[in-house]
């Protein structure tokens, strides 16, 4: 791919050495499309606060729940091949996840965070998230915390097993091979998207300077029974730069991404479902990619969220200090995922549009605000799409 000389590249190359310049940002990838025509390809800053080597366009960043959006990808790949139905219960195809009251679960309920499984165990251990099947099993066996379908709570990591065991059950495939051989492989982007590094990327991997104090990262004060800290415990006996947790598949949290693999990604799903000749998914599966699932209060995230079936919608949030729009715009049409930190990814169909953000100095950002929704607002006045 050859560099981006278009005006907004070159506005968004200019805000990002300001932003780096300033100590915002550490090193950051960020990539557009508009139309399926790669508009914006930039970056800036270094690998992380120890490693001075300048960031690459191909450079890997963790980015954490911006790896949602992916998996959930997925999974409409194969609801568009007819192998998942949204509005059928996840124990049709996984029998094992009916017990404890959760038979008549949705697949579309359980992918928008309404089964009530956000609950990890305390201490959170690398044993644990790294044991795949251990972690189906965990879903399987866990008891809601509420009657599924009343409420909504963010599933922060246990979303992995949900979608990879949902996606695995129907399928009879790995999440992570669907993801590179349904997404990453036709897209042309196998070395630049990974749920679960291999081995020979290590020269690649930013590291990622985390808050000291994950608490920090809470928009208010909250209780420690909180479901806040039931779904991200904050006593956490690893960090995501540890080489075991970038290694193991967590489709929820520990994606390792470019900034062009995921707005090349979403680039198709905001033009119809294809770019450069290769189709994901039809047009028509691109509506069922924006029906809002749910906008009630979130029980963890303490804020109304429009949750799709995997997505997080765009438009307006109401937060207790007030509404925002974030990175994700104005629409309530556009879907995606923001990861824990600043990272996000996300289209805007109704404009052809797509964008995603990497960096590795985590800001105190939950749905895109901050530095992302700077960068992206940028991007669409100078497009005349906001």
């Amino acid at each position: 791919m050859t560099t981006v000389q278009s005006s907004v590249n070159q506005a968004v190359q200019q805000l990002i050495d300001r932003q780096v310049a300033e100590g915002i940002h550490r090193g950051v990838q960020v990539c557009a499309y508009k139309d399926g025509e790669r508009i914006v390809d930039a970056w800036a800053g270094v690998m992380g606060p120890d490693d001075p080597r300048p960031v690459q366009p191909d450079t890997l960043f963790s980015s954490f729940s911006t790896t949602k959006g992916v998996a959930a990808t997925a999974l409409h790949i194969l609801a568009d091949r007819g192998i998942i139905d949204y509005d059928a219960p996840v124990a049709k195809y996984w029998p094992e996840f009916a017990a404890k009251g959760k038979g008549n679960i949705t697949v579309a309920q359980a992918m928008s965070h309404q089964a009530g499984l956000h609950y990890l165990p305390r201490p959170l251990t690398a044993d644990f998230v790294c044991d795949w099947e251990g972690g189906l099993r965990y879903i399987a066996e866990g008891e809601p915390a509420w009657e599924p379908g009343t409420a909504t709570g963010y599933h922060a990591l246990t979303y992995a097993w949900v979608v990879g065991g949902i996606v695995q059950h129907a399928s009879g495939r790995h999440i992570k091979d669907v993801i590179q051989e349904e997404i990453a492989r036709p897209l042309g982007v196998t070395g630049e998207m990974y749920v679960g590094i291999p081995q020979g990327v290590e020269d690649r991997l930013a590291t990622l300077e985390s808050q000291s104090d994950r608490s920090a990262a809470t928009p208010f004060p909250i209780p420690p029974d909180h479901d806040w800290f039931k779904a991200m415990p904050p006593d956490m006996e690893f960090t995501f730069n540890d080489m075991r947790i970038r290694q193991a598949c967590l489709p929820s949290a520990n994606g390792h991404f470019t900034a062009r693999a995921l707005a090349r990604m979403y680039g198709a799903l905001a033009n119809g479902g294809e770019i450069d000749g290769v189709r994901l998914v039809s047009p028509e599966r691109i509506p069922q990619m924006q029906r809002i699932m749910t906008a009630e209060p979130d029980r963890v995230l303490i804020m109304p969220m429009r949750k799709g079936i995997g997505f997080f919608m765009g438009g307006a949030i109401n937060t207790p200090m007030g509404a925002y729009v974030g990175a994700t715009g104005p629409r309530q049409t556009a879907f995606g995922h923001a990861g824990a930190g600043g990272s996000i990814a996300f289209a805007d169909p109704e404009v052809g549009l797509s964008f995603a953000m990497t960096l590795n100095k985590m800001q105190p950002a939950l749905q895109g605000e901050g530095p992302a929704a700077d960068l992206a607002n940028l991007v669409r006045r100078e497009l005349g799409v906001d």
